[in-house]
């Protein structure tokens, strides 16, 4: 997920550690809406509605991450 954030707002990933807070990022709260209904479409998930969005890059990812698929356990590593 760090690398779809770094590449849609072409921030580099370096630089996404994760107490930073999505404003120091230069992101608003409509580009952190539209990112999170990009994230729904990708993986086919649905993110709940939130009376405060994620602040921080961490607090989106604990938002995001329980929601996203996990691949079979007998998958092999690429």
């Amino acid at each position: 997920m760090i690398n779809l954030f770094a590449e849609t707002f072409g921030i580099s990933e370096d630089k996404l550690l994760p107490g930073a807070t999505l404003e120091s990022l230069g992101l608003d709260s409509l580009a952190v809406i539209e990112f999170l209904f990009q994230i729904e479409d990708k993986f086919g998930i649905q993110i709940p509605d939130q009376a405060n969005p994620p602040r921080t890059l961490d607090e989106m990812v604990q938002l995001i991450a329980p929601l996203l698929p996990t691949p079979p356990a007998d998958t092999p590593a690429p």
